[in-house]
């Protein structure tokens, strides 16, 4: 994935150009409104919650994508949790 931060007048934006199949559907999940994304510090090593990094730094951003299932105490609604495992 072709990945590209530009920063004009305190303006970030952040642009991921997808190169396959696989990356295109990570997009994809990014623009769902019924996926709900956090974000953490961090690199790359496995851990609770389901995510992995690589070390125990900072220096990198991991953005974590969990679809939204509907509260099934509120039936009707539109009131979401979300499915999140742990290891």
């Amino acid at each position: 994935m072709k990945t590209a931060i530009y920063i004009v007048e305190g303006t970030v934006q952040i642009v991921l150009t997808p190169e396959n199949d696989h990356e295109k559907s990570a997009v994809k999940l990014i623009k769902d409104p019924d996926v709900e994304m956090t974000t953490f510090d961090g690199s790359f090593y496995e851990c609770q919650g389901g995510w992995y990094r690589e070390s125990r730094g900072d220096a990198s951003l991991i953005i974590r994508l969990d679809k939204k299932e509907i509260d099934p105490r509120q039936p009707g609604t539109t009131e979401t949790t979300t499915n999140k495992e742990t290891k």
